[in-house]
């Protein structure tokens, strides 16, 4: 199939297509592996991509304006963030269309220059931009507290913890005490991203002393109780410690995977229940403390 290229000559498109097709794995790969070996933080995933989509389209678009080969550039990047993030949490889907708006700029931002449309390009750049950073800092740190975080009013079922540091470790509840339980995996790479704010949150309610808080790995991680101790300390965090032998606090609690955090107020009710994190929470930290404040 043949179409008139921007010089006015016939042109086939294939070859286009397939440089799309190419560029757009390539995007995909560089974006998924820095959030595998750097971040999973979502701003970061979004930003990359909306950049790389914006900058290979601009390349495309040097050579001729081809929509389809505009779906194919996205299509690597869109169809790992639906399997990877949207099909945990469907409403982030604006993020593919803003990586399609970016892209459908980039392929006609050439043209608008040489035809000296500075104004046309400015407005479409600067209405990315803003909601771009709409998308980062209002809608993603929003959504993913409303996905995370369950309000309950729920019966405690009993269980016991296996202490694995020394001193002070709360392997029940206490009545009369608030208990914080974080469900963690020394393999887990969201636990771990976790951890920081998580022991942030234990030291700004660290005078409260009818508030307890507790790290509990688990066999089902594979973790050992030497282990665990080992890895914690390694990263110096003061926190009691417990293991759950055959995750049977885990399950009867009613939470899957790790990290998972379960909050026991005073009368022995489970009060909240969340389950996963992404640094892209910004407010998990204040919202924890202040949900555990609200229960005096």
């Amino acid at each position: 199939m043949h179409h008139n290229g921007m010089d006015g000559k016939p042109r086939s498109f294939w070859k286009l297509r397939l440089a799309a097709l190419g560029l757009g794995i390539l995007a995909a790969v560089i974006v998924y592996g820095i959030a595998l070996g750097v971040s999973n933080d979502l701003r970061l995933i979004y930003a990359l991509g909306a950049v790389l989509l914006f900058a290979t389209a601009m390349l495309l678009g040097r050579r001729g304006q081809d929509w389809i080969s505009a779906v194919l550039l996205i299509a690597p990047l869109a169809a790992i963030f639906t399997s990877e993030v949207l099909q945990k949490v469907p409403a982030l889907w604006p993020g593919i269309l803003l990586w399609a708006i970016a892209a459908a700029i980039g392929l006609v931002f050439v043209r608008l220059i040489r035809q000296q449309l500075y104004l046309a390009t400015g407005i479409v750049v600067v209405l990315l931009l803003i909601g771009s950073a709409w998308y980062c800092s209002a809608y993603v740190p929003k959504l993913l507290a409303h996905s995370y975080n369950h309000p309950k009013d729920a019966t405690l079922p009993a269980f016991t913890l296996q202490p694995v540091t020394s001193g002070s470790v709360p392997v029940s509840p206490t009545p009369g005490k608030i208990l914080v339980i974080d469900f963690f995996s020394t393999t887990c790479a969201p636990c771990i991203a976790e951890l920081p704010e998580f022991a942030a949150a234990q030291a700004e309610l660290s005078q409260n002393r009818d508030v307890e808080f507790v790290l509990v790995a688990s066999d089902l991680g594979r973790d050992t109780p030497d282990g665990f101790r080992s890895f914690i300390e390694k990263r110096h965090i003061n926190m009691p410690l417990a293991f759950d032998q055959g995750g049977k606090a885990h399950d009867g609690l009613g939470v899957t995977g790790v990290p998972a955090i379960v909050v026991v107020d005073r009368s022995g009710k489970i009060r909240l229940t969340r389950e996963g994190y992404n640094p892209a929470e910004t407010t998990f930290r204040r919202d924890l403390v202040a949900f555990i404040k609200s229960l005096d």
